[in-house]
């Protein structure tokens, strides 16, 4: 399909590089049951939430191989699996994530390509890939944050579809401070490029209800609600149209910052798509006409 113009009704859009291409091994079950105990990644299954709990609070979360590695792996199963319906990612210890482990960094600028959070071939950070498994996973991801995300647990932070944070919880960049850039795009994308920009210079952590202002928080609770809050909010997801969720959020990167008639064409397209190929849109539909509550499986 050419660039230069919208698809049309019988032009299907085609499929962009780094849509959900389905490359998980497991069940995220299954890979539930191994990231127990000493891992630096818990997770669990319930109700069909997928939570994911970054755990080095020792080094508040952090992002070394290990623990990037299996949040990525986490993502894909989660995303893999139709008994998924929402994910929730959170960090254990009073924080989110603070970053790349700068011990890791350490080693990775005097040579170390095989203990790092970085590719050993092309040096891509594994963050990256993260941050782009939230963006095209399709379900929708929840960010919980009970304390800080700096630098890449900013990103990730950004990343996702909804964050709920407590009265602790803050977030910025801090990377100007050691000579290094980031938290352009995504942030960029909530709060616009003015605000991200200053956020970076100043190397200030934003929290409370400028955090919520700025849109880098959707939904702010006390501490002690926190869990309440967060398990609500992941099960009322849960319960959306799945297959829908998924097909507004590829939507969503494919339209952003296309001129407006492209992505007015493409949403249409999208809009035929959800009539054709969901279910739950057919659900919906019914339920409105007969007026009771629907109920959504999630395909």
């Amino acid at each position: 399909m050419s660039q230069d113009r919208p698809p049309t009704e019988s032009e299907p859009p085609s499929e962009p590089p780094g849509e959900w291409a389905g490359a998980a091994t497991e069940s995220f079950a299954g890979f539930a049951e191994r990231m127990t105990g000493a891992e630096p990644l818990h997770a669990s299954l319930d109700g069909g939430v997928a939570t994911l709990t970054l755990n080095r609070p020792h080094r508040r979360n952090s992002l070394d191989l290990a623990l990037s590695q299996r949040l990525l792996r986490g993502l894909m199963c989660a995303g893999d699996d139709p008994e998924v319906r929402t994910v929730v990612i959170t960090g254990n210890g009073g924080a989110f994530c603070a970053g790349d482990d700068v011990g890791s960094v350490r080693r990775w600028r005097r040579g170390d390509r095989g203990d790092t959070p970085f590719d050993p071939i092309t040096s891509d950070a594994h963050y990256l890939r993260v941050c782009e498994a939230i963006l095209h996973l399709p379900k929708p991801v929840i960010a919980g944050l009970a304390g800080a995300a700096a630098g890449a647990g900013a990103e990730i932070a950004c990343a996702a579809d909804f964050r709920l944070a407590d009265t602790r919880a803050a977030i910025g960049s801090c990377l100007a401070q050691v000579g290094h850039i980031g938290n352009v795009v995504l942030m960029s994308r909530l709060t616009g490029p003015a605000r991200a920009t200053e956020i970076y210079l100043t190397g200030r952590m934003v929290s409370g209800t400028e955090a919520v202002r700025l849109g880098l928080f959707d939904q702010l609770c006390e501490p002690e609600a926190f869990d309440g809050e967060l398990a609500s909010l992941a099960a009322r997801f849960a319960a959306l149209p799945t297959a829908s969720v998924g097909l507004f959020k590829e939507l969503r990167e494919r339209s952003w910052g296309q001129p407006a008639e492209y992505g007015l064409r493409l949403q249409d397209a999208y809009h035929l798509k959800t009539h054709a190929t969901v279910a739950d849109a057919r659900e919906g539909v019914a339920a409105f006409a007969e007026k009771r509550p629907p109920h959504f499986s999630g395909r």
